[in-house]
């Protein structure tokens, strides 16, 4: 859990709990898994198939709670990304209390937009309670880093109503052409892999995932190169000039406000 979040697209990270199972291709050099290997060296559990998850008391849950008063004074919305630590719909049997738990925080918190970035796209109709009406400010994601989850994956999400749809291509493994309707996705972040053992990310897949965005109107992310074949991988600075962009997507509101 941190406000003013190192992450470069999200003002704050909250975790309902620490730990999932491995389940794709992103997930070899996971560095949830080595930073919790560091910290927590005894618990091994974490990140088998129905391994003891990690979770955390009232003080940790109360967090949010602050931020949503600080963003209702500012006037001013703060997104924060739900789990940098975790997957919000990990199938682990003693997970359910503890992911109502997070709905009810999100019903409670309507001035944060909750970035929910899952590798389990399949689960989310039979884990969310919101049926055909999501709130506002749920941020719907799923991780891409190949093709072939890509025309697995994002018509998945695509069904999903969500009010913001995004991807997150991180790491990014090879170059990606998207699925059709990828017009009706929102904001698309790419980056490469760090870390010990990173795989290369070339400079042409990203670009070529931003060109498509460009055509589509989808707010484009670049958020690092990959630390195996670019020397300064998170100078946004010497990035080549046309991978220099960071754009944020249209949030639900804004968008309802636009359009009366």
């Amino acid at each position: 859990m941190a406000e003013n979040s190192a992450i470069e697209w999200t003002d704050a990270t909250f975790n309902p709990w620490w730990g999932c199972a491995e389940v794709s291709p992103g997930c070899k050099n996971c560095y949830a898994k080595s930073f919790a290997a560091r910290l927590l060296p005894h618990h091994t559990t974490l990140w088998e198939p129905n391994g003891e998850r990690r979770f955390f008391g009232e003080e940790h849950w109360s967090a949010p709670l602050r931020w949503e008063r600080k963003a209702r004074k500012a006037g001013k919305r703060l997104r924060v990304f739900c789990a940098s630590m975790a997957d919000v719909f990990d199938n682990a049997d003693d997970l359910p209390p503890v992911r109502e738990m997070l709905w009810d925080l999100i019903r409670k918190t309507p001035n944060l937009d909750w970035l929910i970035l899952t590798k389990r796209i399949g689960n989310v109709a039979k884990m969310v309670p919101f049926g055909t009406i999501w709130p506002p400010n749920v941020w719907l994601g799923i991780s891409v880093v190949n093709q072939e989850e890509a025309d697995r994956d994002i018509p998945k999400l695509l069904m999903q109503p969500a009010r913001v749809r995004f991807l997150s291509c991180e790491p990014l493994l090879g170059p990606i052409r998207f699925v059709d309707r990828f017009d009706h996705l929102d904001w698309v972040i790419v980056g490469g892999e760090s870390g010990h053992g990173a795989r290369p990310m070339e400079r042409e897949w990203a670009d070529f995932i931003r060109a498509q965005c460009a055509v589509t109107e989808t707010a484009f992310f670049m958020k690092q190169g990959s630390q195996a074949n670019w020397p300064t991988f998170k100078d946004f600075d010497s990035f080549p000039s046309y991978l220099q962009v960071r754009q944020w997507p249209m949030t639900a509101l804004q968008r309802d406000s636009k359009h009366g």
